[in-house]
């Protein structure tokens, strides 16, 4: 996934948000007609942060991306560093209305699925690709001496579950089919959302 799918993702957020009903009354700072002065203290400071946290994530994507030497983890680790100016934005409109929240909490669970995603990816990245995490996954399954937090709980390579679950789960075996039920996983949770927002 490259700057075209963060693009999109971010450009279908900002459709959500403008096609609410309330949508002007989002964009517009109505802080003057508030009577509470603890209201427009609360707006001005999280105006204030959400700012800060813009330009700082903002600096940091640009200084990624002038050092773009490991693209295979810095484009995922780009989309994890935008997850503070979506919250942030995201926040700063739900304080300023509160009907519009709940279009902001679609958007916020959509890119949340997003960032976990690339977190998974990077992690990924950083062990090398696919075909070395599932290597790693399987020299794990070999228990030694010199390793003995692992010996309890992966026992010749199965995660067992815990009470509840190992009554109707079966034990995973770390390699391929592990990583493959993980994988699929991850992407069953980056689609919920977006079936449930299209259902709303």
């Amino acid at each position: 996934m490259g700057w075209r799918g963060i693009l999109v993702s971010l450009l279908c957020s900002i459709t959500l948000v403008e096609s609410s009903s309330n949508s002007r009354k989002m964009w517009s700072l109505n802080i003057v007609s508030e009577s509470s002065p603890l209201y427009s203290w609360a707006v001005y400071s999280a105006g204030f942060f959400v700012l800060v946290a813009v330009i700082l994530s903002m600096y940091l994507i640009v200084e990624h991306l002038a050092a773009y030497k490991q693209p295979e983890e810095q484009k995922f680790l780009i989309g994890l560093i935008l997850m503070v100016p979506v919250y942030a934005v995201e926040s700063f409109l739900s304080l300023m209305d509160s009907n519009a929240a709940f279009n902001c909490e679609i958007i916020r669970d959509c890119y949340e699925a997003f960032a976990l995603y690339c977190f998974e990816r990077y992690l990924i990245a950083c062990l090398g690709g696919e075909k070395n995490t599932i290597e790693f996954m399987e020299s794990q399954s070999v228990v030694s001496s010199s390793l003995p937090l692992l010996d309890d709980a992966y026992a010749y390579g199965v995660v067992e579950h815990p009470f509840p679950l190992n009554c109707f789960i079966k034990e995973w075996y770390l390699g391929s089919d592990f990583y493959q039920a993980v994988k699929i996983g991850i992407v069953q949770y980056v689609c919920a959302p977006l079936v449930i927002c299209c259902g709303f």
